[in-house]
């Protein structure tokens, strides 16, 4: 894949990704007016439950898409068959059960049981627009899909605003029903449009296929939902709704650094693929030496200009979420390495590894929430996150080097643009973060400034003695 593909391809994801959540962060100044902190947490803890089952209910099935397209892709077509079909009748056995036992499941979300089985529902159509967006990213239809991702978001929330405004009572339905319309109108088109797709054959190998790469899979996406989201259904258990709202407000402030790790990471792999497969160990190291230190830039400047964003983004009711959406960017810089080496497992399709690892790092998270958050409250959840994030790198790092034995990404160079990341965070916090507003900005952009010359000079030089 030459470089310029490899940019193409960035760009379509990153103008999706940035559209999609974008519009999002558009409307949260929208939607922490409409809804009320307890209803902003509800509506959090309905999306947690809507991620963990779209894992569990979907098997993970996404995930295998782009390694079979990458081995097989002249059967892709049956693969999808036999295996759209599997989950058909798979949660059709499952949906009477979860319907049966609603308000079990309720009372333990703390949301009650007929949000929660529109949460199930939605869980399906969700895994089924997954295996769609995954398929077109394994062939590399960067195009359609971000032209499809962009359509089925951005009519949600428009949507879903327009029904929150007019709802009188439990304003956070508005949202929920949007979703659920919408998946259900797309999933409908999509079997009308490919309906060539189920002329193939079906194959069992497909399906075998598909449940040894995905399955084993399921612990490490769900200890990743642990990480990134089940804090909110433990401070809503322990604390309370309104406590969650504050957290996930927080969360979504700091969204803004994990749209940009993902959404390099989506065209990061298939490049780095290829180098792998042709040992091309010198270009992955260069390049993620220089992915790292953009990462490094934006989260500086994102935590620099925190306190900005938060207070476009809500009213008082939210403020007291600014002191933990620095250590939300820092975890979402640890999910960024953590990716970074957790690709060597899955070129090599040691999903178990990474599951383990997920696994521990998701058990450690819940631990430490469990005994801390009653303690210091919702702080001690981003805290534990940070914490949780640094072991899966770290977990990461150890399986790709001593345990695969690859040729991995050396850590010298990337620990120094960290080691310069943190320096340049404490000149902050230490002589920038109390000063006057007009100074502190005009400082803030000169820092931001500095630390995006260090890193990229060698490149503006080298540019500037090749341009003469």
């Amino acid at each position: 894949m030459k470089s310029s593909s490899f940019l193409n391809h960035s760009k379509n994801y990153l103008i999706a990704e940035f559209f999609n959540k974008g519009l999002m962060f558009l409307t949260i100044p929208i939607f922490t007016r409409l809804l009320t902190p307890n209803e902003y947490g509800i509506l959090a803890v309905y999306g947690s439950i809507v991620t963990i089952f779209t894992i569990i209910l979907g098997l993970n099935f996404h995930g295998s898409v782009a390694r079979y397209y990458y081995e097989k892709s002249n059967d892709f077509n049956g693969f999808l068959k036999t295996n759209i079909l599997f989950l058909v009748v798979f949660n059709g056995v499952l949906i009477p059960i979860f319907y049966i036992s609603r308000n079990f499941f309720g009372e333990f979300f703390q949301i009650g049981g007929n949000l929660f089985v529109i949460a199930v529902i939605v869980s399906i159509l969700s895994s089924f627009f997954n295996i769609f967006l995954a398929s077109l990213q394994a062939s590399q239809n960067s195009h359609n899909y971000a032209k499809t991702s962009v359509f089925v978001n951005s009519s949600t929330i428009i949507i879903a605003v327009i029904w929150t405004y007019f709802l009188v009572e439990n304003r956070y339905y508005g949202n929920v029903y949007s979703q659920f319309l919408v998946l259900f109108s797309f999933i409908i088109f999509l079997l009308f449009r490919f309906k060539n797709i189920f002329l193939n054959n079906s194959n069992k190998e497909y399906l075998k296929y598909a449940l040894f790469f995905g399955v084993p899979l399921i612990p490490h996406a769900l200890s990743g939902i642990v990480l990134a989201q089940f804090d909110r259904i433990m401070i809503n258990q322990l604390i309370g709704s309104f406590e969650t709202g504050i957290y996930s407000f927080a969360y979504n402030v700091g969204l803004i650094m994990n749209v940009i790790v993902i959404a390099m990471n989506n065209s990061w792999v298939p490049i780095f693929y290829e180098h792998l497969k042709n040992n091309n160990y010198y270009k992955i190291q260069n390049l993620a030496e220089n992915y790292s230190k953009l990462i490094f830039t934006i989260a500086f400047a994102l935590i620099l200009f925190g306190n900005e964003i938060v207070t476009l983004m809500a009213d008082n009711d939210y403020f007291e979420a600014l002191s933990i959406v620095p250590i939300i960017i820092v975890s979402y810089v640890f999910v960024f390495l953590y990716m970074l080496y957790g690709n060597y497992s899955f070129y090599h399709k040691k999903t178990g590894l990474i599951s383990f690892n997920t696994f521990l790092a998701g058990f450690v998270n819940i631990g430490l929430n469990y005994l801390f958050i009653p303690k210091y409250g919702y702080m001690a959840a981003a805290w534990t996150t940070l914490v949780s994030y640094v072991l899966l790198f770290v977990l990461h790092y150890c399986n790709s080097k001593y345990i695969l034995k690859e040729n991995v990404i050396g850590l010298k160079n990337i620990s120094k643009s960290f080691a310069t990341f943190g320096i340049f965070l404490t000149v902050y916090y230490t002589f920038v973060a109390n000063v006057s507003f007009l100074i502190s900005e005009i400082l803030k952009i000169g820092l931001c400034a500095v630390l995006a010359f260090i890193y990229f000079k060698k490149d503006m030089l080298t540019k500037n003695l090749k341009s003469k």
